[in-house]
């Protein structure tokens, strides 16, 4: 596949406008630790950059994808005390992981892309504290307990659908019990709920 190829790709696929979505996804990013001390939940990880990666992948907009988590892991890097890279790798090898794993996974019914965003949370954190227990440089190690992780991954799971919802109707989409339709072959994913 040419550069050609990758324009096409780029080009094509959901109708809601993928600049108006990095833009809001880097405005929550930018005011996540704002809105959180407002709330008095710095001790939670409401993440919803794992809610937006996971629906461009159910629209089979893995490129996409793939450059909205490196660019929300790096702006995220820009503004955590923590190695430089840290989340942008850890954005990217998560979502690379699950489009690797796209033909044995069903991203069309909405209970397992919850369920997926819940798996991606837990994911992010196990990684996260497995490289600053690795490579730690100073009193950068975090102090989260598995309860608050857990808690954060319930949470952003059960705020999935009605934001994956809200993306279908301000895509021009049918928003009914399915996430999305697919525009791909189908027919070679067989682990969903």
């Amino acid at each position: 596949m040419g550069i050609g190829g990758l324009i096409r790709r780029w080009r094509a696929g959901i109708s809601f406008s993928f600049p108006i979505l990095c833009a809001l996804s880097a405005i929550f990013v930018l005011l996540r630790g704002s809105i959180s001390h407002l709330l008095g939940i710095e001790w939670l990880d409401i993440d919803l950059i794992p809610i937006v990666l996971i629906y461009l992948l159910g629209k089979d907009q893995e490129l996409r994808a793939g450059v909205l988590a490196f660019c929300m892991g790096t702006l995220t890097d820009i503004l955590t005390p923590a190695q430089l890279g840290l989340f942008a790798l850890t954005y990217c090898t998560i979502t690379l992981g699950l489009n690797h794993c796209r033909q044995f996974l069903d991203f069309t019914n909405i209970k397992t892309s919850a369920l997926f965003v819940a798996m991606y949370l837990l994911t992010k954190w196990a990684f996260v504290l497995v490289v600053l227990r690795l490579f730690t440089t100073g009193n950068l190690i975090p102090s989260t307990s598995f309860i608050s992780v857990f808690l954060s991954a319930l949470i952003t799971s059960l705020l999935a659908p009605p934001l994956f919802y809200l993306m279908d109707l301000a895509g021009g989409g049918r928003a009914s019990g399915t996430l999305i339709t697919i525009s791909g072959n189908t027919h070679g994913r067989a682990f969903g709920l």
